[in-house]
């Protein structure tokens, strides 16, 4: 009986063993695929913030430990006469960073997540952009229905950024129902 105990904790004690390689292979595996995650949505984040506002700005994602669960703090690195200041993405400077960011994270889950053939649909995707900023967007909007292959659905009150489309729609309600008028296209 003795020998049979000791023989079974010994199986016990390899297959706990086993499990606990197996699961520092789960482990490893999560934070590579965690790991390059981050770095594709800093490079896509900062491309959208670049092809809006020009150089000298960059987006950071930063993994951080929290009561043991993996959180991210996102910030704007912006070159200021070659001083790198980073800021908060809630603190970031003025013009709509926020909402190119918040854009870019949006296209990149839809893009990532629905069919490809599903549109995107923007309500207002650069509504706090500074006026200079709106065609930029506009531009960057139909690159990345290129590049991707979706159509892109905006709402927008910013005829800046409608100059961008192919095709423009106009709604306006009269007695209860919507009209639709076809600017262009």
């Amino acid at each position: 009986m003795r020998r049979h105990k000791a023989s079974r904790l010994s199986e016990v004690e390899r297959e706990t063993a086993r499990l606990e390689k197996v699961a520092d292979v789960f482990r490893a595996a999560s934070e590579a695929a965690r790991e390059r995650a981050r770095q594709k949505v800093e490079r896509v984040v900062t491309d959208a913030l670049r092809a809006v506002f020009g150089p000298g700005v960059e987006f950071a994602a930063e993994i951080v430990d929290r009561r043991g669960r993996p959180e991210v703090e996102f910030s704007i690195i912006s070159d200021y006469g070659g001083a790198h200041i980073r800021t908060p993405v809630l603190d970031a400077r003025g013009g709509g960073v926020v909402d190119v960011v918040s854009l870019a994270l949006r296209v990149l889950v839809a893009v990532a997540t629905s069919p490809p053939q599903a549109p995107v649909l923007l309500d207002e995707p650069g509504k706090h952009l500074s006026e200079g900023y709106s065609r930029a967007l506009g531009e960057l909007l139909k690159a990345v229905a290129r590049e991707t292959g979706r159509q892109f659905v905006v709402v927008t009150h910013d005829p800046r950024l409608s100059e961008a489309a192919e095709a423009v729609y106009r709604v306006d309600i009269a007695g209860g129902e919507s009209k639709v008028y076809k600017i262009n296209g």
